[in-house]
């Protein structure tokens, strides 16, 4: 329905962002987590501002949006862009190699042959694990273990250089956090929170299959702004059957 009502793509991510997900912030921000240029991005939230559909301010320099909640079709377009699915995310043709990276990092991926990773592409296969873990529940659950056979190597400096964004943040910040309880460490815990973007305050889908699927209490999930099928058994019993 939105996509109907709705024919700019532009439009549709940040209503979706804005009004769907709770997100706020400023235009490169939205931008960037929108997947569109930033001069579309602009354009779009000065229009949505003269409709009163956005409210501003300025925080720490810089000009952030979020939606009007007090509008008074508030009601009526929450519904809307709540009603919209997600876009499935179809298997990309670097996915398998990036598996075999998994394998080599510790992952239980069956019928993979592991791909040497060097350390420096370690937190880099990390990262693009993490990423993927949302589209694949299977890859979801295997991950801590690949966060475990390296954690020595995860840093907070570490994760600096990488220049991560906010929805980034907090799926590493899951996982290393799942992973510290999952293993017992504590410094995991303490390097997740360092992970933290206090502007993600919405609750979204973990899995980004296009699919509604009922989900499970998780509250570690929850505290990334996650909901998810899955709880810890989901992942205890691998963690504990295949740590080194």
């Amino acid at each position: 329905m939105l996509q109907y009502l709705v024919t700019s793509k532009v439009r549709r991510r940040l209503l979706s962002l804005l009004w769907g997900e709770k997100h706020r912030g400023s235009v490169a921000e939205l931008a960037h987590l929108a997947g569109v240029a930033f001069a579309g991005a602009h354009t779009e939230l000065k229009a949505m501002q003269r409709a009163q559909l956005v409210v501003s301010h300025h925080d720490g320099g810089k000009q952030v949006y979020s939606a009007n909640v007090e509008h008074p079709d508030a009601a009526t377009l929450q519904a809307l862009v709540a009603s919209a699915a997600r876009p499935v995310m179809p298997e990309r043709s670097e996915d398998e190699r990036l598996k075999r990276k998994l394998v080599a990092l510790g992952a239980p991926l069956r019928g993979l042959e592991p791909l040497e990773v060097s350390p420096s592409e370690q937190l880099t296969t990390l990262l693009e694990g993490a990423r993927l873990a949302r589209r694949d529940a299977v890859v979801a659950r295997c991950l801590p273990l690949c966060f475990w056979n390296v954690r020595e190597s995860v840093t907070v400096k570490a994760f600096e250089a990488l220049s991560l964004h906010a929805e980034d943040k907090h799926t590493l910040g899951f996982f290393l956090e799942l992973t510290g309880e999952l293993g017992g460490d504590r410094r995991l815990l303490g390097l997740a929170e360092s992970l933290r973007d206090r502007r993600m305050t919405a609750l979204r889908e973990f899995f980004q299959t296009g699919r509604r699927e009922a989900t499970r209490e998780f509250d570690l999930a929850t505290r990334w702004g996650f909901r998810m099928n899955m709880d810890m058994d989901s992942f205890q019993s691998l963690f504990s059957k295949f740590t080194r």
